[in-house]
């Protein structure tokens, strides 16, 4: 048989899949798909990759190591596949694009850990975002080794073949095309695992520094957590932007301003301008008295003098260099700062805290741990973790229950997922309503709510998908059962419904 022929078999992919989990550093599993197969090696790549992005009706996920752009080069054949991102983009496909930042390990070892980005991915990285994609970089501390196309959760191609102008046309690259809708969900499932560097993946222009927060100011029982006992979250939020106000001057001195932090806080402006003053003055009076954060003098007719201080020194602020975390500018640019309820702010800045320490982005605590190292009730974990689960901000997997029930029982996992804009999520939920209609978005996200997912795109569009292939009666039994389990049961989740329902299949 000719290499060059079309050719069409159903075979077994689970040694393709299992090398592209390996180089995407997810854990082995075995995956058995028959599936439809062309080989697209060599210079078959361009047309066959060309054609199947011109086609694709609903979403495309990307995961590719390098990308060797020119914006200039607009009969590159880079140039033309990156196009037809933007074509499908502009037509209403979902586009997400996930750029290795293109660590020199050869070169890293014996650095002591000083990760320098080369950069390669950068004009594509660039171009994309401009028009408008979701792009992304990987964590710089890991590698992303794997070359996947993922298109309308059906065709999948894979291979050695990154979109430069040497494995297009000169070198000869091993590249598949593979038609298997489980397959491409699977590998959209794993792409999810793959730690995205949210700050890296910001353009300059867009871009302000995350703030450093001390993990002092989470931990001690004087700060945050005393706060959280008088519900006094304007001090809370006050003092945050107050820290991302700071320009790092030696003094510590804040340019303060009572209409840009009253915006800033979101107060009501139906409220007189007097009223607001009051309640920020409050929080300043708080937080240099009680807290012992700041320094505040009044100064007649004038915004007051503040200076921020070290804790518990009183020095002259300065960014903290170690055991701090970093909050993202998303958090006050999307509006979370107004929109989290306090439990769920404070369990957002344990997630930061936490999550990075670690080169998995999961980690691993007992919430009566929590309770104990942020001096808080297990009942204000459990509250602040559940809500950020049901806003799609963290993952939680719980452990199974042991034969004595909670005795026993190991800790909980958590993964943060990173904020988004709540304003983008309702688009992409109206985008649903015209491809599928309103009734089934909305009964789909109900389901969705059951399994605290009413906020994830890509599971309110798959329960439609499951609804048409199972059926209604199905999908309904299936949560139905689910519904029944505890919120912090393993099995009140998403995963444990599609298992309910390819056991039923089985059967």
């Amino acid at each position: 048989m000719k290499l060059n022929k079309r050719i069409y078999k159903k075979v077994f992919v689970a040694g393709i899949l299992l090398a592209s989990l390996i180089l995407l550093v997810f854990a082995s599993r075995a995956f058995c798909y028959p599936a439809e197969v062309e080989d697209i090696g060599g210079d078959k790549y361009f047309l066959a990759a060309k054609g199947a992005l011109q086609d694709a009706k609903s979403s495309i996920y990307m995961v590719m190591y390098y990308v060797s752009f020119d914006s200039r080069d607009k009969n590159s054949s880079v140039y033309q596949l990156a196009q037809e991102l933007v074509n499908a983009h502009k037509r209403g496909v979902k586009v997400k694009v996930i750029l290795d930042q293109n660590i020199p390990y050869a070169s890293w070892e014996g650095r002591g850990g000083d990760w320098q980005v080369e950069g390669k991915n950068e004009s594509m990285f660039i171009y994309l975002k401009k028009e408008g994609i979701d792009a992304y970089y990987d964590n710089k501390t890991l590698l992303t080794h794997s070359k996947v196309i993922v298109i309308d959760e059906e065709k999948v191609i894979i291979g050695s073949a990154n979109w430069t102008v040497s494995s297009l046309h000169r070198n000869y690259e091993a590249s598949v095309l593979i038609k298997s809708p489980k397959l491409a969900q699977g590998l959209i499932k794993d792409f999810s695992r793959i730690i995205i560097d949210y700050e890296a993946s910001i353009l300059d222009e867009e871009k302000k520094a995350p703030v450093r927060v001390s993990r002092v100011f989470i931990e001690d029982p004087s700060l945050t957590a005393r706060m959280l006992s008088k519900y006094d979250a304007i001090s809370f939020d006050t003092y945050l932007l107050l820290l991302r106000d700071f320009n790092g001057n030696p003094e510590g001195e804040i340019d303060f301003d009572f209409k840009r932090m009253s915006e800033a806080l979101g107060l009501d402006e139906k409220q007189s301008h007097r009223m607001r003053v009051k309640k920020i003055t409050n929080a300043l009076k708080r937080l240099h008295e009680r807290y012992k954060l700041i320094e505040r003098k009044a100064r007649p007719k004038k915004n007051p003098y503040i200076r921020l201080l070290n804790y518990p020194d009183k020095i002259p602020y300065q960014s903290p260099e170690d055991k701090f975390f970093s909050v993202p500018d998303d958090y006050w640019r999307y509006g979370w700062h107004r929109r989290l309820s306090f439990p769920e702010k404070y369990c957002y800045f344990i997630n930061l805290s936490r999550t990075g320490i670690g080169r998995s982005p999961w980690w691993a605590e007992h919430i009566v741990a929590l309770e104990n190292q942020y001096n808080v009730n297990e009942a204000t974990i459990s509250r602040g973790m559940m809500g950020l689960r049901k806003l799609n901000i963290i993952d939680i997997e719980y452990s199974d229950y042991t034969k004595e029930g909670y005795v026993g029982r190991g800790p909980a996992r958590f993964r943060l997922l990173g904020l988004y804009s709540p304003e983008k999520l309702e688009e992409q939920v109206d985008r649903l309503k015209v491809v599928y209609g309103e009734g089934a978005v909305s009964k789909s996200r109900a389901y969705a709510k059951i399994v605290y997912k009413e906020n994830d795109i890509q599971v309110i569009e798959d329960i439609i998908k499951k609804t048409a292939m199972y059926g209604e009666d199905k999908i309904n039994r299936a949560f139905t059962i689910v519904s029944k389990k505890a919120p912090d049961n393993p099995k009140r989740s998403y995963k444990y419904v599609v298992g309910i329902l390819q056991k039923h299949i089985e059967e």
